[in-house]
């Protein structure tokens, strides 16, 4: 039974592997894909294109998370799953680019769904929450640098709109594969949903608003040198299209190298550890925008991706050892963190197009700045150290009894 659980967790996070990388396949070159595929060479359409499909998430994760509390979380992801491969099929139809605008939009409607496929695994965990988000993100990185080293070689397809019937049929292929998994494991269907047993102190509205507003901060800051990245490095350092579609998958390659050490970390080292890893995000955000070499660039987005995979891991397990309904805090979460991935795309868009390529990276560290402060003012404050070692005492108590 045990090997046959590893089985099904492996296969698990294969389809989180898989959802990732049909999400983010042309994301670094959305600017190309637009004047490609509709002929749009004005970067406002994808400035516009990446602050609807973000606000759809913000709107819709929630939601995910509060139906989780009446339905079965599994039944609602197998229904995501469904509908994201049948706006697959639509987008792979689109005539215009306002078609492929409303499609993606129904596209992310299900497929906010994929954040309950995350939690399942962290519900089913127990005491190795820490290992499953340590996995989690080895494997979201994971992802990454194989859908952005596809994405150089998708973008100079005659059609690249191609590429989302394979995403429509690979979601087929998921949906089945979880609705046989948890049809026929009774440790995925059998294990009752968290319940909030150390009282409204630990599952409290205050904390989640805490938590969420240094989640914002966090991705806002890093994703606001993503929309142009490509670009900036196509002009900047001179590079080619593959070159810049290798240093954008920098830092997802070391956070898959951070990842055993983020996972072997004993939890009371994890405020020592976020606050360096804080300070190198911020530093390496600032100095990116005005390196002139590309070993020295490289450097820096390899400082850059450790400390953004430890910032990330340390923050999730911070709010999963609280206990509660774990799909529903994830999903309030999940909400704020893509408030920041839908207002950075406007922000870069208004500094580069009023300033320069250079401007997002400057900004960037001044988010970063202000995220670490945030961090060291609440959670990681003494008091909030001292707070995560109780709670932390009392889920080990938890999971011994």
């Amino acid at each position: 039974m045990y090997a046959g659980q590893r089985l099904n967790t492996f296969i698990l996070f294969s389809c989180i592997f898989l959802f990732v990388g049909t999400e983010v396949l042309l994301s670094p070159f959305y600017p190309q894909f637009f004047e490609k595929v509709f002929g749009i060479k004005d970067l406002g359409f994808t400035g516009m294109y990446v602050f609807l499909c973000r606000l759809t998430v913000v709107l819709i994760s929630p939601i995910w998370g509060l139906l989780s509390k009446r339905y079965n979380a599994k039944r609602l992801l197998l229904i995501g799953q469904t509908g994201t491969a049948i706006a697959c099929v639509l987008m792979a139809t689109s005539q215009t680019e306002m078609q492929f605008l409303v499609f993606s939009i129904c596209l992310l409607f299900f497929k906010s769904s994929y954040l309950l496929l995350y939690t399942i695994l962290l519900q089913h965990a127990g005491k190795g929450r820490k290992r499953v988000t340590g996995l989690y993100h080895a494997v979201f990185q994971s992802s990454v640098i194989v859908a952005t080293l596809a994405s150089s070689w998708v973008i100079q397809l005659e059609d690249p709109l191609i590429v989302f019937w394979w995403a429509a049929t690979l979601d087929a292929v998921q949906a089945i594969v979880c609705f046989f998994i948890f049809k026929r494991l009774r440790a995925y269907v059998a294990v009752p949903q968290d319940l909030d047993t150390t009282g409204n102190r630990v599952g409290s509205f205050g904390f989640l608003m805490k938590m969420a507003l240094i989640i914002f901060t966090l991705h806002f800051s890093v994703t606001l040198i993503r929309p142009f990245f490509t670009l900036f490095s196509e002009r900047e350092l001179h590079t080619s299209v593959f070159t810049s579609s290798l240093l954008f998958l920098v830092p997802s390659l070391m956070a898959v190298v951070a990842a055993p050490l983020i996972m072997k970390c004993k939890s009371d080292k994890l405020p020592f550890l976020y606050k360096i890893a804080g300070i190198t995000l911020f530093i390496s955000l600032f100095v990116q925008g005005f390196v002139v070499t590309i070993p020295v660039f490289i450097l820096f987005r390899c400082l850059f991706g450790v400390s953004l995979a430890i910032c990330q891991a340390s923050l999730e397990i911070v709010l999963f050892q609280r206990g509660g309904n774990v799909h529903y805090q994830y999903g309030i979460v999940s909400a704020f963190q893509n408030l920041g991935l839908l207002l950075a795309p406007l922000s870069a868009t208004y500094l580069v197009e009023s300033h320069s390529l250079q401007h997002p990276f400057i900004f960037a560290g001044v988010a970063a700045a202000i995220h670490l402060g945030l961090v060291l003012l609440t959670i990681y404050s003494k008091a909030g150290v001292q707070e995560e070692k109780r709670i932390a005492e009392e889920e080990n108590h938890r999971n011994v009894g």
